[in-house]
């Protein structure tokens, strides 16, 4: 069913729910759930043929509402041999509010001296 400006009553009662929360209102994302998301990121986005990624191991932190991760490639996380690493590639950030992933270049992670 649709109303007079061309919306459906279940996209209508959605809008009219979201205007009633805030922006103070909104929850933020646990660091878990973001790591979940960074990690399905690095897989579907940065990952390629011969080459995926892994988040490091404990390098995370919140900054604002930004999650950040160290990553590199999972042959180098396995191995430590220095020809398996993943290099140009900076932190995954994840937007704590929208959920938002997007990778940092190597320059851009080295300025922000996280980890």
């Amino acid at each position: 069913m649709v109303d007079h400006e061309g919306w459906s009553v279940r996209a209508r009662r959605f809008l009219n729910v979201a205007e009633l929360v805030s922006t103070e209102d909104r929850l933020m994302l646990n660091i878990e759930e973001a790591a979940k998301l960074a990690q399905r990121f690095l897989d579907e986005e940065v990952g390629h043929e011969g080459m995926a990624f892994a988040l490091v191991e404990g390098d995370r932190t919140l900054v604002d509402s930004t999650y950040y991760f160290d990553c590199q490639s999972v042959a180098y996380l396995r191995s430590g041999d220095s020809r398996d690493m993943a290099v140009g590639t900076g932190y995954v950030c994840v937007d704590g509010e929208t959920g938002k992933c997007r990778m940092l270049g190597a320059i851009e992670s080295a300025k922000l001296d996280l980890f």
